[in-house]
This record gives C-alpha cells, structure tokens and sequence, in this order.
C-alpha cells in the first residue's frame, strides 16, 4: 500500500524520450506489423510466391523485434 503523503507516479531520473529512440520505436512497429501482415497474404498466394512473401515477412519481423533489443543510444551522447 502507498504511503500517505507519497506520489503515486514518480519523475523519471532519466529524462524524456529522444527523437532517435521515437523513430526507433515506430520503425520496429511497422515492420513487425508489416511483417505479420505479408505473412498473412503468404497464404493467399500461389505456393511458389507464398514462400517468398512468408520468408520476407518473417525476415520483417525479426529485424522488428531486433532493433529495439540490440540498438540502444547512450546517455549523453
């Protein structure tokens, strides 16, 4: 339980989010939701060109979860 007198919401110590991490953001989004979508019409295809856009699709997909688990900017810099 909180305390009384206490913030429920504290400031972060670490400031806002910069431009680099927003764009980041929403290029990791689009490609993934990109991705799941070119996967989905994978299965519309004829089999020879289904292949491709499901491999291509999952490729958009891992670059999507990729970036924000491995591109990180440094404080201060």
């Amino acid at each position: 339980m909180a305390k009384q007198n206490e913030a429920l919401f504290e400031e972060s110590s670490q400031g806002a989010v910069g431009v680099s991490t927003a764009i980041g953001f929403i290029v990791s989004m689009v490609l993934m939701l990109g991705g799941f979508v070119l996967m989905s019409y994978a299965f519309t295809a004829d089999p020879a060109a289904g292949l491709w856009e499901f491999v291509g699709g999952l490729a958009a997909v891992f670059v999507g979860f990729m970036i924000p688990f491995s591109y990180r900017i440094k404080p201060g810099k």
